[in-house]
């Protein structure tokens, strides 16, 4: 009985040593692609928590404006020195005047903070600035940071991020 089987001269075809070089060649290329789309997402992820916490900050000082109405004495520059409140407001009873100065003091201490009290730090050199407009009686409060990984378009001049809300408080 005569086996049938392979010929004389003849092999398999099956995969060289080439084809699994060039396999692993684009696996790897795919791969580095994930990183690099990784990276971007995370880079992504946190431009919007900072710019989420830069309005959260700016949405707590329209509202302590809004407690305190009828007060045009919330105005303070971006490179003002932080004024020191005389009373502490959240122990006694304040005049509208001494409120403001406290609530500036607070808010300015929350937006310049670099690390919470969870080890993060939500706006990289922060600063902030509130303007009062008498002609129009509206309030234009604005936080700004260092924010290096943004496109050049969304950055100032100076490489610095302003989100700015212009609010009227009747």
């Amino acid at each position: 009985m005569k086996m049938k089987g392979l010929k004389k001269g003849f092999y398999s075809p099956g995969f060289s040593l080439i084809e699994v070089l060039i396999s692993l060649s684009i696996l790897a290329a795919g791969l580095l692609g994930m990183t690099a789309l990784q990276n971007e997402a995370l880079q992504f992820n946190q431009a919007a928590f900072t710019d989420s916490q830069a309005q959260f900050l700016i949405n707590d000082m329209v509202e302590r404006i809004r407690a305190n109405r009828g007060n045009n004495t919330y105005a303070i520059g971006f490179i003002e020195n932080t004024p020191t409140a005389s009373v502490n407001c959240e122990a006694t009873t304040c005049t509208s005047n001494q409120m403001a100065t406290w609530d500036i003091a607070q808010w300015r201490a929350l937006v310049e903070s670099t690390v919470a009290s969870d080890g993060v730090t939500y706006l990289p050199s922060g600063e902030s600035q509130i303007l009062f407009n008498t002609t129009s009686q509206t309030y234009i409060v604005s936080v700004r940071y260092d924010w290096n990984q943004l496109g050049e378009s969304e950055l100032n001049n100076d490489g610095r991020r302003t989100i700015s809300v212009t609010t009227r408080i009747q």
